[in-house]
């Protein structure tokens, strides 16, 4: 390689690293979620995604006014729910009542906690204290 190519590719890849936006990660849910805060909703579920490194449930909620409000809630990654025998009880089309630590940038996603079942069961699926699984 002649020395002025390689002095351009260097100048390139320079520019590429100044010039490139910030990647955007996240390292701890309070990053992202007010945890202090619970909010809730009942929505009918439209879709389960299990997609690392977080599973995420869809919903589709109707306020007394008929306006539909489009939620999209966050939690544990697919292992996890493996791991509890949680795949397989979500129920596409059927409503749920969900608790969520809301979102800090205020958009209509959260971290859920609990769910409460079509057949009244309730499903945690975030602990405030890991110690108390059953938050008492």
């Amino acid at each position: 390689m002649k020395p002025w190519s390689a002095c351009g590719v260097l100048a390139a890849v320079a520019v590429a690293l100044v010039t490139a936006p910030p990647a955007v990660a996240h390292h701890a849910i309070q990053a992202e979620y007010e945890m202090s805060q619970t909010k809730g909703f009942t929505g009918v579920m439209t879709r389960f995604a299990m997609i690392n490194p977080h599973c995420r449930w869809f919903f589709e909620e109707t306020k007394p006014d008929g306006t539909k409000v489009a939620w999209e809630m966050s939690g544990a990654g697919p292992g996890a729910l493996r791991a509890a025998g949680l795949v397989r009880i979500f129920q596409i089309g059927k409503p749920y009542d969900v608790t969520f630590a809301p979102a800090k940038n205020g958009a209509n996603v959260g971290r859920v906690r609990t769910m409460k079942a079509p057949d009244g069961k309730i499903i945690t699926l975030f602990h405030e204290d890991p110690t108390d699984p059953l938050n008492n």
